[in-house]
């Protein structure tokens, strides 16, 4: 998507409120916004499995799908398949199967049937040979009768040193006279006599020093020397058979790869659907239907009324219907009419994603491309020429477009601008794309064939009485607009609102006096 559209929009607020449960679902929540594409049957299958997952959290009390998908690393299926294995990956591959049985086993308590669900309990089972039922791994001894063997003898080896070096040490302060002796201990260099002592002694040695100590050790003799090497025998041993151990689990490993590559995948939608079914919910968004018209009912640009509402201004939510391919919005400055066009292109752009819309109800086409005459700015060209080159761009794209006309070609003269704006209308409306488009100019309106729609406006006797603090007159104005679209059955001008709304505004009226009365 072109990041200048996606910033106009507001697209980027509306996909930073899409929380997802884990930085696994991050990902993959980047990777949808930025390179899913779907067909109209994927997004409806898409929209059925958000729209059951919804209806799970309206019902459920205390839902717990967060708290199973949070714990879920991401992992990649390649990995495993055909490959030499590490103690860690296993580790992971570990930690990974655990959880998702436990989510498996929660979808299938909530006969969530939407998804292909593989059963991961012979791989866990292959990863727990001891039976602990833990998310850990470490390679057991179970996996091999002679690392069971070595690693036992490693251990009698190990324990027989620590008495030899016991034996030793008690002979030493025997030899030495002095019973508080430990294996290790440091002296201070004033101590010279016990270092003295301790030097000359067979039975430690020097380990470290410093300006003001000296640190000792015990030192080995010929049989604590031989069984330390025994025991780095038996290590070599063991990492020896270890490794063979792990090549023989890898191909087991390998052999599920499969299911495992399917679980993922599940995990990725799940948590993906769970995400936008939350996101519905907290922002009271609907599940929409593909049709062949634009019909929202308490339709929302969701930005807009979140920044409105922070600033304690209200918000009216909009019945918008649109069915002829080209539809003019006119309407006072102020009105409403760009934040019309967005709340459809925002819609539009959704639906692409199967995401839920900002709205009671919502009937949409899918179009293959959406355009909007105001995402494009260049140090080039002037804003209305690179208008002009990026509508024509614009008409040259394959399918069907939703084409969001926002007062086009007003950056040049009035005159033409507006003959330009009635030429660009009636070409989209020869056409099989869908137009929707608001202006001041009054020539597009008289247009036959193009369904024309007119915002109510503010009340003719609005606007007395109201002092001088702007943000006041700002929310007051606010409250006295109606952004409701009237249908219009015959084609009239575009209405003279500016004045009113300068008025409204503060513009002295020592200005507004000096207008001709025609106005």
């Amino acid at each position: 998507m072109n990041k200048q559209l996606n910033l106009l929009l507001g697209l980027d607020k509306i996909f930073e409120l899409i929380e997802v449960p884990s930085d696994f679902i991050a990902s993959v929540k980047r990777n949808k916004l930025r390179h899913q594409r779907l067909n109209a049957d994927e997004i409806k299958q898409a929209y059925q499995r958000r729209a059951l997952l919804l209806s799970l959290l309206q019902d459920e009390k205390h839902p717990k799908w967060e708290s199973l998908l949070a714990p879920i690393a991401e992992l990649y299926p390649a990995m495993y398949h055909n490959a030499k294995l590490s103690i860690h990956e296993i580790f992971e591959l570990k930690s990974f199967v655990w959880n998702y049985q436990a989510l498996r086993a929660y979808m299938l308590q909530t006969k969530l049937s939407s998804y292909d669900i593989p059963d991961l309990n012979e791989l866990f089972e292959l990863l727990d040979p001891d039976g602990g039922k833990i998310p850990y791994f470490r390679l057991s001894t179970a996996y091999s009768k002679k690392l069971a063997k070595l690693d036992g003898l490693r251990q009698a080896l190990s324990l027989k040193l620590k008495h030899s070096r016991q034996e030793l040490l008690n002979e030493a302060r025997d030899q030495l006279n002095l019973p508080q002796l430990k294996a290790e201990f440091v002296l201070a260099r004033q101590q010279q006599d016990l270092i003295d002592i301790v030097t000359r002694s067979k039975y430690f040695v020097l380990n470290r020093e410093s300006v003001a100590n000296l640190g000792f050790s015990l030192a080995d003799n010929d049989g604590t020397n031989e069984l330390k090497r025994q025991i780095a025998e038996a290590n070599q041993a063991i990492s020896a058979e270890e490794e063979c151990v792990l090549e023989q689990l890898s191909d087991e490993i390998s052999e599920h790869y499969p299911a495992l590559e399917q679980a993922v995948k599940t995990v990725k939608e799940l948590g993906w659907d769970y995400a936008l079914a939350d996101f519905a919910l907290r922002y009271d968004c609907c599940i929409p239907r593909l049709g062949k018209e634009i019909k929202l009912k308490k339709a929302r640009n969701l930005p807009l009324q979140l920044s409105l509402e922070a600033s304690k201004r209200p918000y009216q939510k909009l019945d918008l219907s649109f069915i002829a391919t080209a539809n003019l919005i006119t309407g006072p400055n102020m009105g409403g009419k760009t934040s019309i066009l967005k709340c459809l292109a925002q819609c539009a752009f959704l639906l692409k994603y199967a995401i839920p819309l900002p709205a009671e109800s919502a009937t949409l086409p899918l179009y293959d491309f959406i355009y909007y005459n105001h995402a494009t700015q260049t140090d080039n060209l002037s804003s209305f020429g690179a208008e002009v080159v990026d509508f024509t761009r614009a008409l040259q794209q394959d399918g069907r477009g939703l084409f969001l006309l926002d007062e086009f070609a007003k950056g040049t003269n009035p005159r033409e601008g507006e003959a330009l704006a009635t030429a660009v209308i009636s070409y989209l409306l020869q056409s099989f794309h869908t137009t929707i488009a608001a202006t001041h100019f009054s020539a597009p309106a008289q247009l036959k064939m193009v369904g024309q729609y007119q915002i109510k406006g503010i009340d003719s006797s609005f606007g007395h009485h109201l002092n001088d603090d702007l943000e006041d007159r700002l929310i007051a104005l606010a409250k006295a607009m109606d952004y409701s679209l009237i249908s219009l059955s015959d084609h009239k001008t575009v209405p003279m609102d500016a004045l009113k709304i300068a008025k409204i505004l503060g513009l002295p009226d020592e200005i507004l006096d000096m207008i001709p009365p025609k106005y």
